[in-house]
């Protein structure tokens, strides 16, 4: 059931109003969450359930108990590795694309794993409490919202939450003209922004750029279809959220607008940056306490790890691994470009939309080609992107940090003021005729979310 839809649409407001009615809204929210997974098949959905089950009794035991603790880590990657990897590793893979729906895996697999594996952690290590009540613990692991691409979220952030909507006190007033203004804006860019660019992306990196400027809008184009699809999935998700009753952590922060290679993953997919950080590079030893050396080749390798999660193929470990190797030149040589921001953010923008590439192609062949043509060599490709492709990428470049602007000031306390004085229904109505009208048009295609498929 994905959230660019009118059963969504519709699923999400029916559970909205049981919830306003406040009758079990734990029960209420969990039983909503499994229906809502079990649209993507019952063998998905009796996975997940067990890996629910399996997580929640070793969680009364891996306090003190490193064996414990690692067993049911083991036992979480395993599952990933087995349900995600197996074709990878037996290398059976080879040739198929991730972006053309070849590649099918267990919905949510690879964030729920992440989320359960820092649920663990935190509980060894004292960060947060085993939960004992199994409804409250199912519910943080399959709340329905961030279930299917996050945010990742932390138990310690989480099931306080739903500690205190189970005892009637869910989290401060809801201004509701905020959660559907999220809604609002997360449908406008998946709709309009990012199911607008996909087919002109999807035929550069299908047939190969024709030439250099073919190559580099391609690259430059995914780089904002990328971005409006995944941003707009988690602006919907903490919509959605808020208006039930629950905070979650934001995932995006102007990404686009970064200096830096390491300001770029503090401001995109943030929760999996601070998991990155906080459960594989920090205890792989990659603190500067350490050395220069050791933290760059931990990093390296973190972020290779990182590329792997993101898909099982070998083009996402490189894409991973040039990331890692961009950061450890940046600490190196950073320092030494002129101190002017707009020079900083060219750089930055500029690697970031080669390091795209790896990400879209099908393998490191075609990566490779698609890499030459971008800096002058002979293309065999066949796809053009001229006339109105310019046009196209301005376009783009301009609503995107007209969005940034936009974003940056919707979580002001000045916008949450005015917000609350518009919250009426007249503007709900608005908001939800909107978001209603938008799914109503007519698709070119069917273009589900790109995090659904990893």
């Amino acid at each position: 059931m994905s959230f660019d839809t009118l059963p969504f649409l519709l699923f999400a407001t029916v559970v909205y109003l049981l919830w306003w009615t406040r009758i079990g809204p734990v029960s209420m929210l969990g039983a909503a969450s499994i229906l809502f997974y079990l649209v993507a098949g019952l063998d998905d959905a009796l996975l997940i359930a067990v890996v629910v089950v399996v997580n929640f009794y070793f969680g009364f035991f891996v306090r003190g108990r490193p064996v414990a603790l690692a067993t049911i880590i083991s036992l979480n990657l395993l599952n990933l590795a087995f349900f995600k990897y197996r074709a990878f590793l037996l290398g059976g893979i080879a040739g198929l694309d991730s972006f053309s729906g070849q590649i099918l895996i267990p919905l949510a697999i690879s964030f729920y794993t992440f989320q359960l594996i820092a649920y663990q952690v935190d509980v060894a290590s004292r960060r947060c409490e085993h939960e004992t009540n199994f409804q409250r613990f199912s519910l943080f692991v399959i709340f329905f919202p961030q279930l299917i691409a996050g945010p990742i979220v932390r138990a310690a952030t989480m099931l306080p939450q739903i500690g205190r909507l189970w005892a009637g006190r869910p989290s401060r007033p809801i201004i509701r003209s905020v959660g559907l203004g999220l809604c609002a804006l997360g449908v406008f860019k998946k709709v309009f922004l990012s199911d607008s660019l996909a087919p002109i992306v999807d035929e550069v990196f299908t047939h190969g750029p024709a030439d250099a400027l073919s190559a580099w809008m391609g690259a430059w184009l995914f780089a904002f279809q990328i971005y409006f699809d995944f941003s707009g999935y988690c602006d919907i998700a903490l919509g959605v959220a808020y208006l039930l009753g629950f905070r979650l952590p934001l995932n995006f922060r102007q990404p686009y607008l970064a200096t830096s290679p390491r300001e770029f993953w503090q401001r995109w997919h943030i929760t999996l940056s601070s998991w990155i950080r906080d459960y594989l590079y920090i205890p792989l030893g990659g603190s500067r306490d350490g050395g220069r050396l050791r933290a760059a080749v931990v990093l390296v390798g973190v972020m290779s790890l990182a590329g792997l999660w993101h898909g099982a193929s070998f083009v996402f470990v490189v894409w991973g691994a040039l990331w890692g190797i961009y950061i450890a030149l940046w600490r190196l040589a950073g320092r030494y470009l002129p101190d002017i921001v707009v020079l900083r953010w060219g750089v930055n923008m500029a690697v970031i939309v080669v390091l795209w590439v790896f990400f879209r192609s099908p393998d490191l062949a075609f990566a490779g080609g698609y890499l030459s043509v971008m800096f002058g060599g002979t293309a065999s490709g066949a796809a053009v992107l001229a006339g109105s492709a310019p046009i196209l990428a301005l376009i783009g470049g301009a609503i995107l940090f007209a969005l940034h602007y936009g974003e940056a000031r919707m979580y002001s306390v000045k916008f949450l003021r005015v917000m609350r004085r518009a919250d009426h229904p007249l503007t709900l109505g608005l908001l939800f005729g909107l978001i209603a009208a938008m799914l109503i048009l007519p698709k070119t295609g069917q273009n589900p979310f790109i995090y659904f498929r990893f």
